[in-house]
């Protein structure tokens, strides 16, 4: 009874380690085959990170400042206040 034990055991465990191996090997593979996918992404987060990080020097100003609309609507105002 203890012999049959000792050999469930060993079938069990390698098993277990055939199991992990393939498991590691899958994952080098994998590994090996999104290197370049993996290089350009970091490339990319780089070159966000340093656009992200550098002043702008195009910054978006409106067209028309907003003194001048303050300066409509109290036109508009003082107008319509009047007629």
């Amino acid at each position: 009874m203890l012999w049959e034990g000792l050999k469930l055991m060993g079938v069990g465990m390698t098993a277990v380690m055939i199991f992990l191996m393939l498991l590691i090997a899958c994952i080098e593979w994998v590994k090996y085959f999104n290197r370049n996918f993996t290089a350009l992404e970091l490339q990319t987060q780089k070159s966000h990170r340093k656009s992200r990080d550098s002043p702008t020097k195009n910054e978006a100003s409106p067209a028309v400042p907003v003194e001048v609309f303050a300066a409509a609507i109290n036109a508009f105002e003082a107008d319509n206040k009047s007629s």
